[in-house]
Formats: structure tokens, C-alpha cells, sequence
């Protein structure tokens, strides 16, 4: 495999765009050239980068932190089983009242 499809490959399991791997090949054709040891240890540091790169990008895409979506999608996860009480439709029907209508 060469430098080109090895990218590809990585990129598209992570979720990144070719455009990002597209800077790396250089590094993966020298890893590609090197010794075992040498090539593994490139090629965990292009992989860390991708990862690093899908993350911001995750980032981005929603506009928030990571842990603000983690925790949006933990209360959504909760929320969707709910059954609301009877007295909600009730309320949800007239909306709300500040208590001094009579």
C-alpha cells in the first residue's frame, strides 16, 4: 500500500477529509522508507494527528465543546424514553400561567 491509499484509508475511518491527509504524505513516504521501529513510531504520530484533527473538527461542526455535546447527547438519551405526566399536556395545551390569573 502505498503513502496515498494508506491516508485515504486513515481518513476515511476517522472521518477527515482527504484534504488533511493529502499534507501528510511526505511524513508516510519516509515512514514508508524507514526501518520498522522508525515507521511505526511515524505512523502512530500521523495517526494521533488525524485523530486530533477529527476532534476539532467535531468541535466545529457543532459549535460547542466536546463535553457540551457529550452531555447534551447523555440528557437527550434520558429525555427520549420520558413519559411526561398527564397534567403536562394540560399545560403544554393552555402554556404556562404565572399563578395570579384567576
Amino acid at each position: 500500500m502505498d503513502a496515498r491509499q494508506f491516508l485515504d484509508r486513515l481518513c476515511h475511518r476517522h472521518g477527515v477529509g482527504r484534504d488533511f491527509g493529502r499534507k501528510l504524505v511526505p511524513l508516510v513516504e519516509k515512514a514508508m522508507a524507514a526501518k520498522e521501529e522508525k515507521r511505526r513510531r511515524i505512523l502512530e504520530m500521523v495517526e494521533r494527528s488525524v485523530v486530533e484533527e477529527a476532534r476539532r473538527a467535531a468541535r466545529d461542526r457543532w459549535g460547542t465543546g466536546y463535553e457540551d455535546w457529550r452531555a447534551l447527547r447523555t440528557v437527550a438519551s434520558v429525555l427520549h424514553g420520558w413519559e411526561p405526566p398527564g397534567w403536562f399536556d394540560d399545560w403544554t395545551a393552555s402554556g404556562p400561567t404565572d399563578g395570579g390569573e384567576s
